[in-house]
């Protein structure tokens, strides 16, 4: 057997005393399109959820009946919307699983933005290669090392570099290793300027602090 609505049950209660939607709307108050609407399962023609609620229960007060359960039954076949608004359970749950659904439109945006950020990638790597300046690691002396009158100067660069070492040109092995030797005359701090140029003009400066001790 259907159960009987929310509006059902309450057309019932007033037709019992033999009221009108018009002669109730002048005892209650409340608008003749509301008590309509109310008694119709219209409740997208209402006002928010708070007033539904307060016309069930002068609804109950006038015709002596217990409102709780009708709340009941309002909380569970009916939801608040964002504004307040009482909208039908069955509505909303399928929009609720809609949004999971991964439909041939949806597959094929997230197909187009996934290529687009590997192209917005691939343009910034290729941008950076460029710009970046040449790989250059000095192995040999460490900084601020303790070293003899001749300091050998170890490192690792690009193959294709113009190399530097205190402005005195080194040769680069084909897997990008140099060595070289400085030869310092005094004691004292001295600063080591190795620097490394690629084909594209940009440079590499890396400096090394090293003590000089005179034997």
């Amino acid at each position: 057997m259907k159960t009987k609505t929310i509006g059902e049950l309450l057309q019932e209660e007033r037709q019992r005393y033999h009221l009108s939607i018009e002669q109730l709307a002048q005892q209650t108050r409340v608008k003749t399109e509301y008590l309509r609407a109310l008694e119709a399962n219209q409740f997208a023609e209402l006002p928010a959820a708070t007033f539904v609620k307060g016309y069930i229960k002068t609804y109950a007060r006038l015709f002596h009946f217990d409102y709780q359960p009708l709340l009941a039954l309002l909380r569970r076949d009916f939801k608040e919307s964002v504004d307040g608004k009482l909208v039908p359970r069955e509505f909303i749950k399928p929009l609720l699983k809609k949004k999971h659904i991964w439909t041939p439109v949806t597959m094929a945006v997230i197909a187009l933005g996934m290529v687009f950020i590997s192209l917005i990638f691939y343009v910034g790597l290729q941008w950076y290669s460029i710009q970046k300046p040449p790989r250059l690691d000095v192995l040999e002396p460490l900084d601020y090392a303790f070293v003899s009158q001749q300091i050998t100067v170890k490192g690792v660069t690009v193959d294709d570099a113009v190399l530097s070492v205190n402005e005195q040109p080194v040769s680069i092995l084909p897997n990008g290793s140099f060595q070289t030797d400085i030869f310092i005359p005094r004691d004292g701090m001295y600063t080591l300027t190795v620097i490394a140029t690629d084909r594209r003009g940009k440079t590499n400066v890396v400096q090394r602090s090293v003590h000089v001790r005179v034997k």
